[in-house]
């Protein structure tokens, strides 16, 4: 009796190991408060797209570099609905924090993720591998400023130019060799879009903030 009073407790002691294993717990990462990509959440821009965020849903990715042995990572992470807004002409990807996941026309040494933004004036993000001696950047160049966007006033904006670093004259500064520039206001997200050419004095809109809806 006792025998197979053993026998019992141990086939459900296995049971349940063998549940805990199948079912697996991923790590849900949170969306930041200068990129809230919570689910239900939507940014409308004047070229008539809607940025928006679908639910957290699970993605396994490669953490490490194309030349190293593949090692996996799963996280549940915002899925977003991109209209054009990042990646095109891709039609989905997933925020880790300040990070969104890499298009489908990047290159094969890029990593899963690419910076979108930093939160430290004066910090560099990477946003492509190196590849013949250069890459693309970007740059916090200011913090805590306010800025009209479509006659509303944001406070607590940050801006970030975007650059690569074979920029042809050795004398342009960051600044000068930068062809984007985006805004991202606290709690709200990417408000303003600009490009210009290397080195041109005038920076075009390329979109603005309309309308959005920060769903926690």
């Amino acid at each position: 009796m006792k025998t197979i009073l053993k026998c019992l407790v141990l086939s459900v002691i296995v049971g349940l190991i063998s549940c805990k294993k199948n079912n697996d717990v991923y790590e849900k990462i949170e969306p930041l408060e200068y990129f809230p990509a919570f689910p239900g959440s939507y940014w409308v821009y004047d070229n008539n797209e809607t940025l928006q965020v679908e639910k957290y849903e699970r993605y396994t990715y490669n953490t490490e570099a194309y030349d190293g042995e593949p090692k996996y990572e799963t996280l549940i992470l915002p899925k977003l609905v991109l209209n054009g807004i990042f990646n095109a002409p891709d039609a989905i990807a997933y925020i880790k924090r300040y990070s969104i996941s890499k298009s489908s026309y990047h290159i094969y040494r890029d990593f899963a993720f690419i910076d979108l933004l930093a939160e430290t004036e004066g910090s560099t993000f990477y946003i492509t591998s190196t590849w013949g001696g250069n890459r693309n950047e970007g740059k916090t160049i200011k913090k805590d400023t306010s800025i009209i966007v479509q006659n509303k006033r944001y406070d607590n904006v940050l801006i970030t130019v975007q650059y690569n670093t074979g920029c042809w004259n050795p004398n342009y500064s960051i600044e000068e060799c930068s062809t984007i520039k985006e805004y991202y206001a606290k709690n709200v997200g990417l408000i303003k879009r600009e490009r210009r050419h290397i080195a041109d004095s005038v920076w075009t809109k390329d979109i603005e903030l309309v309308e959005y809806n920060i769903k926690r």
